[in-house]
């Protein structure tokens, strides 16, 4: 694996994992209710991209 490959993987790594902080921040907020989920797309062990949705339920 190259050095360019290794950054690339750890550079999508650290965005999927900061997506999911700024998810679960927003979903942690009093009044919150609803769905929220990050979907992340792997092929042979690489993100390929991300997918991050939140529904908010009106009550």
């Amino acid at each position: 694996m190259t050095a360019t490959v290794t950054s690339a993987k750890t550079r999508k790594r650290e965005q999927a994992q900061a997506e999911f902080a700024k998810l679960l921040a927003a979903a942690e907020t009093r009044g919150f209710h609803g769905t929220a989920s990050v979907t992340v797309v792997v092929q042979d062990g690489h993100i390929q991209h991300m997918r991050v949705a939140v529904e908010r339920m009106v009550r």
